[in-house]
């Protein structure tokens, strides 16, 4: 439960604005991106879902064979694609597409609906216009539109997410269970929150996911047999975990926000053995915050300091990715009760609202009419740091420490 006395909001609403400024710059470009043709997650889906309707083989490139993809993989295990298979009413894709981005826009304003209620239920009053920029901003951040953009279902896994560990922490473990194993199905990292339950002792919630799993596992067998299963593993093993992609170091063109990327500037591994370095680096913080955490607030925040350490690492997350930290990070900037961890929140919500990589800031000085010289300089400077660490995954640390922060710092008293 919140302790503190009410502070003053002006920290949390200007960082609320700049994210809703910073979707309608992403609006923009997500709208010349649909027009100049590039390929969207949604149309992965799509074809998917025709293939499976057809009895045709979708998993991986399958679907780029006889299709206009070219990039596109399906990356979700078997049982799910004949969710995909509704969309097929639709004679073509891009009336789909607007059907998907209405129910997105849906699962998002529910995010910002539960949002501003969990807030209150910690006894935190919020104004209405508090209200109004958490709503916008669950709509229309920056996060939120690159994910309508795309298509993808991450806000809805997020919601699943959100919803499960609400329904644990008010006893009603078997729906918690049952929603995680769901998810899941279709983004595997949710199941490796079953560390978190086997924290909270939520031993009914583990035989939900468990029962769940199982059982679609062996449905999906059923129905589309072993072949393809083994199939969609060793995609997953290869092609989806960008084995090569950080020898050597990581380009830092690529839209990667993970910690393999400084890792892989310094030791000379592959995807995977990176991706353990990371979560061996991170693992000490969360036994930390495990042990100490004590509250709602302080198990919310180890919860989502659980979901930043598996996106940060076993996760190869990219610019969608960074809509599960929309709702997390929106409660604990509200509830933070500490000067330094509210710093740190807050930065982490600015910096994870500017999803710009070196290429894109050189395109923009290019239009700056600057001094000789200062563009290059910039852009060289620039280049260097963001090789390093992108501005995505900065931002994720910096939540990672307010997470950290939350658990750690002593409660009861006020610092703002």
């Amino acid at each position: 439960m919140w302790r503190g006395r009410v502070p003053d909001p002006q920290p949390e609403r200007v960082v609320l604005l700049f994210a809703i400024l910073a979707g309608a710059v992403a609006a923009v470009f997500a709208v010349g991106n649909v027009n100049s043709g590039a390929e969207l997650d949604f149309q992965a889906y799509y074809v998917a879902g025709q293939a499976v309707s057809q009895g045709e083989p979708f998993v991986g490139w399958a679907i780029t064979e006889d299709s206009f993809l070219t990039d596109k993989a399906y990356v979700y295990t078997p049982i799910t694609a004949p969710v995909f298979a509704v969309y097929t009413v639709f004679s073509d894709w891009f009336t789909a597409y607007l059907v998907h981005m209405g129910l997105l826009l849906v699962t998002f304003y529910a995010l910002g609906r539960l949002t501003i209620r969990y807030i209150q239920s910690q006894g935190r009053d919020l104004g209405r216009v508090d209200r109004w920029l958490i709503l916008g901003a669950s709509l229309f951040s920056a996060p939120a539109v690159i994910g309508l953009f795309r298509g993808n279902i991450d806000p809805v896994i997020m919601l699943m997410l959100v919803v499960g560990f609400l329904a644990v922490e008010r006893g009603n473990e078997w729906a918690g269970g049952t929603l995680w194993a769901v998810a899941a199905l279709f983004k595997l990292f949710p199941a490796l929150l079953g560390v978190w339950l086997i924290y909270r002792r939520a031993y009914r919630a583990i035989a939900a996911a468990l029962a769940v799993g199982i059982g679609a596992t062996l449905l999906s067998l059923a129905v589309f047999g072993l072949d393809m299963h083994l199939e969609f593993i060793e995609f997953v093993l290869t092609d989806r975990n960008r084995e090569g992609a950080f020898v050597g170091g990581l380009d830092a063109t690529r839209q990667f926000i993970t910690l393999r990327r400084p890792l892989s500037q310094f030791l000379a591994l592959s995807s995977t053995p990176l991706a353990l370095v990371g979560l061996a680096l991170l693992a000490p913080s969360l036994a930390v915050m495990y042990r100490a955490a004590e509250s709602e607030l302080d198990r919310f925040a180890t919860f989502t300091a659980t979901v930043i350490a598996l996106l940060l690492t076993l996760v190869p997350s990219t610019a969608g990715y960074v809509v599960y930290l929309v709702f997390p990070l929106f409660v604990l900037v509200y509830l933070a009760e500490h000067r330094a961890t509210r710093g740190c929140l807050l930065t982490g919500l600015a910096l994870i609202n500017v999803p710009l990589y070196p290429q894109h800031i050189q395109q923009g000085l290019e239009e700056v009419p600057l001094a000789p010289g200062t563009a290059e300089t910039i852009t060289g400077v620039t280049w260097t740091v963001l090789t390093y660490g992108s501005i995505g995954l900065w931002g994720f640390l910096f939540a990672l420490i307010g997470c950290l922060l939350v658990v750690c710092l002593p409660g009861g008293e006020t610092e703002r």
